[in-house]
């Protein structure tokens, strides 16, 4: 394990990965630095810590991250710009490194290895990736390639699943889903950061936590609910269209559409990474079923 010297600093810390990330590096003692838009919103999740330290800013403006980055060891990585995308990781990233920091850990995308130019989304952040690996002097950059988040389905569900009783999509009732929680993806975060540098290196860790059927997931939504959930299958047309409605771009929105089944299983290393076995879907849904009554 790392030793408490270790200061991390965090781009985009108040989402649902950093979050756990770091109120787990809280609790172990960890230095955290979280570069926030809103200081409110960091110091109501976080609290007033010693070990803690809140920077405002945003990618608009990087003067304030350029001014407090020196001395930090590690940098947590997210960007949430599909249009400046490669071009902010790349920004952050050769700062960080030039300012002294030794490892990046870098949200990623299981997209990323998929075939050259397969989709919008995987060239996005296969793009990211080689750019950042392409950095020259740079500390080590371990990229993590999550699936579909499992909070996915309270923002891009929630509307049929409480209105008509149902999720919709174009599959087959029996094509199953790749399914990996946050709560994992942040926990994996926090431990990377407490190993020593050496251990991960340029890791690249495909993140798959659980593989649901699209007539099973409705199913564990019945058992959890109460009540018949079903499983609806659409034209790509309909499911085009709601995904837009639901505010993504026309690229996001043709992206999500079919995103293809890689393995069909769990990662088989993710256990070793947490410590434990990784959430499954039923756990998370029963862990947020307020989002869904």
């Amino acid at each position: 394990m790392a030793t408490n010297s270790e200061r991390v600093y965090f781009v985009s810390g108040t989402g649902s990965i950093g979050t756990v990330a770091i109120k787990k590096l809280l609790e172990n003692g960890v230095a955290v630095t979280v570069y926030a838009r809103s200081p409110a919103k960091a110091q109501s999740l976080f609290g007033n810590p010693s070990n803690l330290t809140i920077v405002e800013g945003d990618y608009s403006d990087l003067k304030p991250f350029d001014e407090t980055i020196a001395g930090h060891t590690r940098l947590f990585l997210v960007v949430a710009d599909p249009v400046n995308f490669t071009k902010l990781k790349v920004a952050i990233a050769k700062k960080a490194y030039a300012a002294g920091v030794k490892q990046i850990v870098d949200i990623s995308s299981v997209g990323s290895a998929f075939p050259w130019r397969s989709s919008w989304g995987s060239t996005l952040y296969r793009d990211a990736e080689e750019a950042l690996l392409g950095i020259p002097g740079r500390g080590a950059y371990v990229a993590l390639r999550p699936y579909q988040f499992m909070s996915n389905q309270a923002t891009r569900e929630v509307h049929t699943i409480k209105g008509s009783n149902s999720i919709i999509d174009i599959a087959a009732p029996d094509a199953v889903q790749e399914w990996i929680s946050t709560n994992d993806i942040g926990e994996v975060v926090a431990n990377i950061f407490q190993d020593p540098i050496e251990k991960h290196g340029d890791a690249v860790y495909d993140m798959v936590g659980d593989v649901v059927s699209r007539k099973d997931r409705a199913a564990l939504l019945s058992k959890l609910l109460g009540r018949t959930i079903t499983y609806e299958q659409i034209t790509p047309e309909q499911q085009y269209n709601n995904l837009v409605s639901l505010g993504l771009t026309h690229l996001q929105a043709y992206t999500v559409l079919d995103l293809p089944t890689i393995s069909g299983k769990v990662t088989p290393g993710l256990s070793i990474l947490l410590g434990r076995p990784p959430q499954t879907l039923e756990e998370w849904l029963e862990e947020n079923k307020a989002a869904f009554v």
